[in-house]
């Protein structure tokens, strides 16, 4: 959902958490958390990534009913 990538999180709907969950996941799943594990150092998250953890955190946040 381009419409909602602007949009901060907490006005947004639950289907355009959802939606923007699914759009973030590639560049959440490609995210190479090797390092971290390695280095103990927090990697870079690129914009979608970053984004995909906001939308996560949020929904997480929401009760479930809403």
């Amino acid at each position: 959902m381009v419409a909602a990538m602007g949009k901060p999180v907490q006005r947004m709907t639950l289907p355009e958490l959802r939606n923007e969950l699914e759009r973030t996941r590639p560049a959440w799943e490609a995210m190479d958390l090797d390092g971290v594990l390695a280095f103990d150092q927090l990697p870079v998250l690129d914009e979608d990534a970053h984004r995909h953890q906001l939308v996560a955190n949020e929904l997480l946040r929401r009760p479930s009913n809403g």
